[in-house]
């Protein structure tokens, strides 16, 4: 015991003169030590103080709905909220351990998108941008074209590492190629992602006795008990009296077309599935047909009952509040939601935000989009494909500064994992904006079950504009399911097929 203890107190001795003299050790000493942040374990490089320029899509451009948004990595300066400074701590880290500056830019510029500039940069072999963020379908229109990279082959990246969103790495791989994925390096993702709100105050009203969350937790929480809640109920009225059925009166629900694609997701379904040898998507309606107009017939029922749901984008809405002078969004589902005239309200969880405005006295939950029936394995939840962000890189960046890059992004994503998720999801969207431990506990179940769909994403068989794609008759209100898909599927699997012969 006494040799054991003079080995033990001579190892003590010696140690702090080994670590002392050892770089790496001394790089990672440092990588620990601020504030309450964990070890860093990315390898740390002097990048001799290169700036890294970062290029985000302004989300919250034109939306009421969306407040707040400073973007990926980004954040308000000036700012007191926990996210912000726990976002400026990361990357003053990153920049001092990496001997590095990280600049943002916020662009909404309708003119110059960010493929646009990607393109332009690629063909100039210039890399005015080394990292940029935009939705799945913006990033869809790089891939094939080689303006992005694929990740797998960035020195410094690892997809597997924890702060990458496995459900993305997965789900979005082409080939077993990522062009693009998300993670703990950014948060809109989580904000993209699919959910539906109920208003407690209308709920308790209208005595109803259901308790929305223990159907949840008791596995009945199924696409026909929400309707049957939103009819049985008699929900929908004419509260302000003008016998006029309208965005001023009382709905069981509100939502958009989108959300009829949403509700097909949750039900385990697709656009696009993947062959499991070759990694490659095929159109999931080519092979499961009758499936897929029996799912949308049957939601499509629901979505066409005007007189218990009302659809923001509908030709009604549409007609009234017309793009660029209105956004019918905010004027509708949104607008009566926030004053407690509407029982469900599905939308993403950017929307919690501008909740924090709702009128006095109005309390919101949130729910778990529902299952397509008890018997099904688990919940599924759409990240949006306009409306979420996704990481890409150009592929003009110099080859000799890839690895730099590469390491730059892992630290910002494991350093974000440990400081701005936990800020972020714990305390803000779980406390600050659910305000209630049964939603925060339904968030935990929707995160895990978040899904990403390559057909929507690519939108086979659209226009430049994005328009006549097969997404699009997801989505449709016309009830004439069949017909409606045979009108496109030709174009569309022309273009799956073109896509994969230039992935092959």
């Amino acid at each position: 015991m006494k040799k054991l203890l003079v080995c033990l107190l001579a190892l003590l001795m010696v140690l702090p003169f080994a670590v002392a003299c050892s770089g790496d050790s001394d790089d990672q000493s440092k990588a620990g030590s601020s504030g309450n942040a964990g070890t860093l374990t990315t390898p740390v490089a002097d990048l001799g103080g290169r700036e890294i320029n970062v290029l985000c899509w302004d989300f919250g451009t034109g939306n009421k709905s969306i407040k707040g948004y400073t973007g990926e990595i980004m954040y308000d300066e000036n700012s007191s909220n926990s996210v912000d400074l726990a976002k400026k701590e990361v990357v003053a880290r990153v920049q001092e351990l990496y001997n590095c500056k990280i600049v943002g830019t916020l662009t909404s510029n309708t003119n110059e998108t960010i493929p646009a500039i990607v393109k332009e940069q690629v063909q100039a072999d210039n890399h005015e941008f080394d990292i940029c963020f935009d939705n799945l379908a913006q990033a869809s229109t790089l891939a094939l074209e080689k303006f992005i990279l694929d990740l797998n082959t960035v020195p410094g990246i690892n997809l597997k590492d924890a702060w990458w969103d496995q459900n993305a790495v997965v789900d979005l791989s082409i080939g077993g190629k990522n062009y693009f994925t998300c993670g703990d390096i950014n948060t809109f993702d989580d904000q993209g992602t699919w959910v539906i709100l109920f208003n407690k105050s209308l709920k308790e009203k209208q005595n109803i006795e259901e308790d929305f969350y223990q159907l949840v937790r008791d596995n009945k929480w199924t696409y026909d008990k929400f309707v049957e809640i939103c009819t049985k109920n008699q929900v929908t009225h004419d509260s302000n009296g003008d016998n006029t059925l309208d965005e001023l009166d009382t709905w069981a629900y509100g939502g958009e077309s989108f959300n009829i694609y949403v509700h097909l997701v949750a039900a385990g379904m697709k656009i696009a599935n993947k062959d499991e040898v070759t990694d490659l998507p095929y159109l999931t309606v080519s092979t499961e047909a009758q499936t897929t107009y029996t799912a949308l017939t049957r939601i499509l029922e629901f979505y066409n009952d005007e007189n218990t749901v009302m659809i923001a984008d509908s030709p009604t809405y549409a007609a009234k509040f017309p793009w660029g002078t209105y956004n019918p969004f905010d004027e509708t589902v949104h607008k009566a939601f926030i004053e407690g005239r509407e029982l469900f309200y599905m939308g993403g969880l950017f929307n919690l935000v501008s909740l924090r405005d709702m009128a006095e006295g109005q309390e919101f939950g949130i729910l778990p989009i529902p299952k397509n029936s008890a018997s099904q394995d688990r919940y599924y939840h759409t990240v949006s494909h306009n409306n979420a962000s996704v990481m890409f890189l150009p592929a003009s960046l110099p080859a000799e500064d890839l690895n730099n890059i590469g390491l730059v992004i892992s630290a910002l994503g494991e350093l974000s994992k440990q400081q701005v998720t936990p800020e972020f999801y714990d305390i803000q969207l779980k406390y600050r904006d659910a305000r209630d431990d049964d939603s925060g506990e339904m968030l935990d179940l929707i995160f895990e079950s978040r899904a990403f769909d390559l057909g929507a994403a690519f939108n086979w068989g659209a226009d430049a504009n994005g328009w006549g794609g097969i997404l699009g008759q997801y989505m449709n209100l016309d009830p004439n399911v069949a017909s409606r898909f045979e009108s496109v599927y030709a174009k569309s699997q022309l273009a799956l097929e073109e896509f994969l012969n230039k992935i092959k």
